[in-house]
């Protein structure tokens, strides 16, 4: 227990360090048979890890948190500077492009009354704060980023280079027939591929159909927007929204209504359900559990462990059904 509290405030960097190993495990034993030292295969698939995934990765999310800054300064100093007043003008003349003139009476009397002024007040407040937080907040995401990132390409490297050392220490140790431990570790294995599969799955599907949804509601430069969704689907917590919602915003304030009330509704039911859907029918290909328990295993996952439960859901599930399959085998027969 000591052990495991030390190591608590780096659980999820090294987690994600388990999960890519287990996913570059096959690149490295075909990598070692043409270098002299595992550990040099171990350097290289940790360089390009740094390379293709903690980088890119690093500049979106650099870019996600720099549009947030400037949205929250540009929020924070409209709700500053406009009066109640103020607001109730933009609110009927952005209005008064989609609803009749009686309407606009009914609504604009609803919210000169003194309730509802009372409870915008709070909200504006409570938006003001919020915002003002989230902007000191950049600054310390940035440098926690760095730091689990330092972590995790640590860890990376030294699972690919004594990985099976640790396997064999587990293996000795285990109370459980030699087989069967290698059974788990397999099914292990095969649940990380599987979900690292349906995760690229998943992104290519998404951008695909952000760039058709972006292309319909008459988004310039849509299929850049499309790559861009690719990209932010692998990106918690917002994924592919990080990307259409902006649009959506962009759409309402300055284009068109109705083109944003269509990627509003394209993007929730089609671009951010495709994770739902599409993920667990890829990743029952190599994972033999039924689709529902699957289904809600990656949903579970993702509420109890954050992003990285989209792999720790799949692999608690699938190494049970083992456990019993195991149980069954040794000790009902």
């Amino acid at each position: 227990m000591v052990v495991l509290y030390l190591l608590l405030p780096f659980i999820t960097p090294i987690l994600w360090a388990l999960v890519f190993s287990l996913a570059l495990y096959p690149v490295h034993q075909k990598l070692k048979k043409f270098l002299p030292w595992s550990t040099l295969s171990a350097l290289i698939l940790t360089l390009l890890t740094l390379l293709v995934i903690v980088i890119p990765f690093g500049v979106l999310g650099a870019i996600i948190l720099n549009q947030a800054m400037e949205l929250s300064f540009y929020l924070l100093n409209f709700i500053q500077n406009h009066t109640y007043q103020q607001y109730l003008s933009d609110l009927e003349a952005l209005f008064k492009k989609v609803l009749r003139q009686e309407q606009v009476d009914v609504f604009l009397n609803y919210i000169n009354s003194e309730e509802f002024r009372s409870f915008a007040v709070g909200v504006l407040k409570s938006i003001s704060q919020q915002l003002f937080q989230l902007s000191k907040n950049l600054f310390t995401f940035a440098l926690s980023f760095l730091f689990k990132s330092f972590i995790f390409l640590l860890t990376l490297f030294f699972i690919l280079r004594d990985g099976e050392k640790f396997v064999s220490y587990i293996q000795r140790f285990t109370p459980m027939h030699e087989e069967d431990v290698r059974e788990i570790f397999g099914t292990v294995y095969k649940t990380v591929l599987a979900t690292a599969y349906g995760s690229v799955v998943v992104g290519f599907v998404q951008g695909l159909l952000g760039a058709v949804g972006y292309a319909i509601a008459g988004i310039k430069y849509y299929p850049l927007f499309g790559l861009a969704t690719f990209f932010a689907s692998f990106v918690p917590p917002f994924g592919a929204g990080a990307v259409w919602v902006p649009l959506v915003a962009y759409l309402f304030i300055i284009q068109s209504i109705k083109s944003a009330i269509f990627l509003l509704i394209w993007g929730i039911f089609v671009i951010s359900s495709a994770d739902n859907i599409i993920r667990p029918l890829i990743m029952k290909i190599g994972v033999q559990m039924p689709y529902i328990v699957l289904f809600f295993s990656i949903l579970g996952g993702i509420i109890a462990f954050g992003f990285v439960g989209i792999f720790l859901g799949p692999i608690i599930f699938t190494t049970l059904f083992s456990l019993f399959v195991i149980y069954e085998r040794r000790i009902l027969k």
